[in-house]
């Protein structure tokens, strides 16, 4: 047991080493068509938006790709396969009846899990919006400190930063 183990961990690292320099390179490359894309929008735009919800939200972008390729393609694809091989397997042994039922099986499984997984993205999003909010709250508030400090607003921004957190920890525990 030890040994598969010890050997499970070494692939796994071997296969993350592997990776690494494909995925970081995707990201940079990506995230740098972003940053460019955002430099290129009119003034307008930029005098809209919030500088700290458009860092936060490029950020998650870069984490989003990178777990999208590691899912994709250590999880989705080798599970498709492994399915398919099974019930190929079944059908070639038993007969297509077990096959039909393997595939219905996991599709079923799929099904439910896609529609579970739909209603935490609202969730999710609502999440996602307090986030920034804190994060454009905070940027602009430390941006723009000496204006802060001036008219003395320090507890407002405070008060304002804690509202927006406190919508993310509601949001998280639903």
């Amino acid at each position: 047991y030890g040994v598969a183990r010890i050997g499970t961990s070494a692939l796994t690292e071997a296969r993350s080493a592997f990776f690494a320099p494909v995925a970081q390179n995707a990201i940079r490359r990506i995230s740098l068509r972003v940053f460019e894309h955002v430099h290129e929008l009119d003034l307008g735009y930029h005098l809209s938006r919030h500088a700290g919800t458009v860092s936060r939200v490029m950020d998650r972008g870069s984490r989003g790709i990178s777990f999208a390729l590691n899912s994709l393609l250590f999880n989705i694809v080798p599970t498709a396969l492994e399915i398919g091989l099974v019930a190929g397997i079944l059908s070639f042994s038993f007969g297509p009846a077990y096959g039909f039922v393997t595939l219905a099986t996991v599709g079923a499984y799929a099904l439910f899990t896609i529609r579970v997984s739909a209603k935490r993205v609202d969730i999710r999003r609502i999440m996602n919006q307090m986030e920034n909010q804190a994060s454009a709250q905070a940027v602009d508030s430390l941006i723009n400190f000496e204006t802060v400090k001036y008219f003395n607003n320090e507890a407002w921004e405070a008060k304002r930063y804690n509202k927006s957190l406190t919508g993310y920890e509601v949001a998280a525990v639903e």
